[in-house]
């Protein structure tokens, strides 16, 4: 089988991030994959407004923005979509009375979109230092017409495709996915092949995280310590 890009099925493609690019922000983090980039910017805990504050944990919001004109449906999907997994994550109960504000915007969308979404706001949490119950990293797998099966699609593979599926990990989750979405025509042995395909994906994934805060750490220690 040959990939637009020459890569293997399984293959995700380059891999690059780069943490706390934005000043105003309190973390940020740029995720990219191949010619897809996203950049997620994170504000708080900060002070709420009285109709959405919530007594027992932080309140929550999430603004998704596409690279080209205003949000439309699939968006706004895209949007509950993390909404729905980092409320989950967030250890909110540790700020109550507060606002947790993520703003994702797409600078390149070349395919992955939403699971590279999820993956910047991960690291913009951590760089936030938000307190998370773990580290979550996403990956999307596409069925082909061809019946292949292959891993971090570009767009150009996912209109053609019969059916795309995008899984979300935790790296402290024994009980199935934080998040899934899948979407067109696809057979249970096709679902089952794309969930362990993108689960190895999101090993590397998460692996490529860990280094990342890591290099930030040692970056910064290096500095306060000359």
């Amino acid at each position: 089988m040959s990939r637009p890009d020459r890569r293997d099925a399984s293959q995700i493609r380059a891999l690059h991030c780069v943490l706390s690019q934005l000043n105003r922000a309190d973390g940020s983090a740029q995720f990219s994959a191949g010619n897809t980039s996203v950049l997620c910017g994170v504000y708080g805990p900060v002070d709420v407004k009285v109709y959405d504050e919530k007594l027992d944990r932080a309140h929550i919001e999430v603004k998704f923005r596409p690279d080209i004109g205003v949000p439309m449906t699939k968006d706004k999907w895209v949007e509950s979509a993390i909404h729905n997994t980092f409320e989950r994550e967030i250890l909110g109960q540790l700020h109550p009375r507060t606002l947790v504000q993520i703003n994702v915007q797409v600078r390149q969308g070349d395919g992955s979109v939403d699971a590279m979404a999820i993956n910047a706001t991960t690291l913009a949490l951590i760089d936030a230092g938000i307190p998370l119950r773990a580290t979550v990293a996403a990956a999307t797998c596409a069925v082909l017409a061809t019946g292949d099966i292959v891993v971090d699609p570009t767009q150009e593979e996912a209109d053609a495709a019969q059916s795309t599926h995008t899984f979300a990990f935790s790296n402290q989750q024994t009980d199935g996915p934080a998040y899934v979405d899948s979407r067109g025509e696809f057979t249970m042995d096709q679902y089952d092949a794309c969930y362990d395909m993108c689960a190895n994906a999101v090993e590397r994934i998460l692996a490529f995280m860990r280094s990342a805060v890591e290099g930030k750490v040692v970056k910064e220690n290096q500095i306060a310590s000359s």
